[in-house]
């Protein structure tokens, strides 16, 4: 890691002005979300440091072991494509039960690829180091798996490993003894980036000792929300039968740590 960082900084010193002049004023594709394929997933974002592109793949590849890319690119406007010239790095990992990797070894350090979207919306990917994935087509799911806050309120969304069905569970406290717990799935809409959900709400009462009251009244109800990004990144439902979660936005759980993994495979 500490290799790739410092290949960054070595790109963000060669980059001219020019060139990032010319790259906002194209039509880029949106390549931003995370991409799936079989054991493999791709996760794209724009870089905070006005390089171009983060990229990194992982495919697992044993039970506790998965193989791992990560690239530094710029957008090519006359191929359309996201390039990556001599910066490529792959590295073999070996991870425990929580997630942590506990050994990671270089293969390479100097690989070049060409990422781009064809016309059915699906990321390919041209290695020139490897041909692994040439023949390999990425589907896009959206950037929202993960953890979120808003508060005192926690939001776990899920992709369910299979086409654009995700899982959410949201937990808002009511009182000291009352909570209320959102159950939704629904899909990903590729055209809108938004997830379109449905599901239901409980009141969830606890005793003095901290157990579940089974006793209590659940006050369950159909509820149904859409979950979209806003221009700050952050995560907001901007439409829902349930006004008491409308228009919270949620940030990213910075005390929640899954493990490398976006999802389970």
């Amino acid at each position: 890691m500490k290799k790739f960082f410092a290949v960054l900084m070595a790109l963000c010193m060669l980059l001219c002005a020019s060139a990032f002049a010319e790259e906002s004023d194209a039509e880029v594709p949106a390549f931003s979300s995370y991409w799936v394929s079989g054991d493999a997933q791709i996760r794209i974002l724009i870089s905070p440091m006005d390089y171009g592109y983060e990229l990194l793949v992982q495919e697992m590849t044993g039970e506790n072991t998965f193989n791992s890319w990560e690239y530094l690119l710029l957008y090519d406007a006359e191929t359309k494509s996201l390039v990556a010239n001599g910066s490529g790095m792959k590295s073999a990992n070996t991870f425990d039960e929580t997630g942590m990797i506990t050994e990671s070894t270089y293969e390479y350090e100097d690989g070049s690829a060409r990422f781009f979207i064809n016309d059915a919306d699906e990321l390919c990917w041209d290695d020139e180091k490897e041909d692994t994935f040439s023949a390999t087509v990425f589907h896009r799911i959206g950037l929202f798996p993960g953890s979120y806050v808003n508060e005192n309120a926690k939001l776990k969304v899920k992709w369910a490993g299979e086409d654009l069905i995700y899982d959410v569970t949201l937990e808002m406290p009511e009182n000291e003894t009352q909570t209320w717990n959102w159950f939704l799935s629904g899909n990903y809409d590729p055209e809108t980036d938004t997830l379109v959900l449905s599901g239901y709400r409980m009141l969830y009462t606890y005793l003095e000792n901290g157990e579940l009251d089974l006793n209590a009244d659940k006050q369950e109800e159909e509820v149904s929300a859409v979950f979209a990004f806003d221009e700050e990144g952050k995560l907001v439902i901007p439409e829902s039968t349930d006004p008491a979660i409308m228009g919270r936005p949620f940030e990213d759980d910075p005390e929640d740590y899954a493990g490398m993994w976006m999802w389970e495979f």
